[in-house]
């Protein structure tokens, strides 16, 4: 895809939880026509991502309004004021948006209609309205369009950042919840050797090389002597922008800095050691902070690339600027505290409940019949007979048949009542007990159907 103007490319560039690639070389991206614009490194994670890619691709294709984001101010692109320049493109680029648009549309009314065969609430429709775009007109793609998606895709990229470091940080705390269950699972002496094995390991992590200030002179220069092999000439500034600007486009992209990068990353985080060493998840994570960093002190006009005059206006012509010179060195994650004891006590409480805890019961209390009366489940699933003396009261069947047992339903007060047992056979039983203790059941079994029913209301 061709470069995305500057100020703009803000909203195609995705965070840095996919931000890692390698350089994309080869030929420019086909037309918009064939619904397929180049994956230009990872995709923002948006929904919308593909319609958003191919309006800014449409909107760069216009020379004016392309001039225009090169010279508005950052506050104007986020806030959507930009879009009253829409009027300016040609009505080649006004087409196009407009059948970008057309397929947007057409694209969510097939979504829609799949969502609603499964909604059981016709509030939840409403709800998951698209807000990307003006769904008041659906044949045009206008200022309101522009300004809209702005302001969606500014806003849903800072909330895909904050969600990427609060999975990060879940990350770490579950990972010490894993490390402190498997340490009590062990017995002390074989705790105490675990605890020794673990403590090495962290100190073999932490003894590394210093770590230079991510963007200062000496970070570039230990670049340029042992990634560029350039330790016979004397650094310049310049020059080190043209030999990490890949494409030649005049500018350093996102994956450009991470290469400038991984020098001092790999200091820290070896790909040959273990996991539980050097944690491949927490070394994204550094490359994350070192790159923000640099995009933080460089990008002044917050686009997500570095172009020759931020970075010579940060370095100075040939390097002089003090900050530039400046290397306080850099506070690794283990240095740094990723999440409090509040923190982890809250994640504790949320996603590891406490054993022994008694959930309380459900009142749709429902009858169900027992196994037959006289048996019994042993651990095995087989049945059994229960042991003499503690048959349980039993209806006798009209023939001879199997017998069935009722068990009586808590009352709505919730306390359970129980029929008292007796050793009582009703074979000994004179024809008037029998009677009246048939009528008993009789009368418990109307209870519980009562109580059933009520339950079911």
């Amino acid at each position: 895809m061709r470069r995305l103007s500057v100020a703009f490319v803000v909203l195609v560039l995705t965070f840095s939880s996919a931000w890692a690639k390698p350089v994309n070389r080869g030929p420019p991206q086909p037309p918009v026509e064939e619904h397929k614009p180049e994956d230009n490194g990872a995709e923002t994670g948006l929904a919308y991502d593909s319609y958003l890619r191919q309006v800014v691709e449409v909107l760069e294709s216009d020379d004016d309004f392309r001039k225009k984001l090169e010279t508005a101010n950052v506050s104007d692109i986020k806030s959507g004021k930009i879009a009253m320049y829409l009027d300016m493109v040609n009505h080649t680029v006004r087409t196009r948006l407009d059948e970008i648009k057309r397929r947007e549309i057409s694209r969510l009314q097939d979504l829609v209609r799949a969502q609603i065969r499964t909604m059981t609430d016709p509030k939840d429709f409403r709800k998951n309205l698209p807000t990307h775009l003006d769904l008041n007109n659906p044949h045009s793609f206008e200022m309101k369009d522009l300004e809209t998606l702005i302001k969606k895709t500014t806003s849903d990229l800072e909330e895909l950042d904050k969600q990427r470091k609060e999975e990060f940080k879940d990350y770490e705390m579950e990972k010490k919840f894993e490390e402190e269950e498997k340490l009590k699972q062990m017995k002390e002496d074989e705790r105490e050797e675990e605890k020794k094995r673990l403590e090495e390991l962290k100190k073999k992590h932490a003894d590394h090389p210093k770590i230079n200030h991510p963007g200062s002179r000496d970070q570039f220069e230990e670049v340029w002597d042992k990634v560029d092999h350039l330790e016979d000439q004397e650094f310049n500034p310049k020059t080190f922008f043209f030999q990490h600007d890949i494409n030649g486009d005049m500018e350093w992209s996102i994956e450009e800095v991470d290469a400038v990068l991984q020098l001092e990353l790999d200091k820290v985080y070896d790909e040959k050691n273990s996991p539980e060493e050097d944690d491949p998840v927490e070394r994204q994570e550094e490359m994350n902070r070192m790159r923000e960093h640099v995009f933080k002190e460089m990008d002044k006009d917050h686009n997500q690339r570095i172009s020759l005059q931020e970075f010579l206006e940060y370095t100075g012509q040939n390097g002089e600027n003090e900050h530039f010179k400046e290397d306080d060195g850099w506070k690794t994650l283990d240095e740094e505290e990723v999440f409090s004891d509040d923190d982890y006590a809250r994640f504790l409480e949320e996603h590891h409940a406490q054993p022994g805890v008694i959930d309380v019961p459900s009142n749709n209390l429902q009858f169900e019949p027992e196994h037959p009366q006289g048996v019994q489940l042993d651990q095995a699933g087989q049945h059994q007979l229960p042991p003499q003396g503690q048959q349980q009261f039993q209806q006798q069947p009209p023939q001879g048949g199997q017998q069935q047992q009722f068990q009586q339903q808590p009352p709505q007060g919730g306390q359970q009542q129980q029929v008292p047992q007796s050793n009582t056979n009703m074979n000994q039983m004179s024809a008037e007990e029998q009677q009246k203790l048939q009528q008993q059941l009789k009368d418990m079994k109307a209870q519980l159907e009562e109580q059933q029913k009520k339950n079911q209301v």
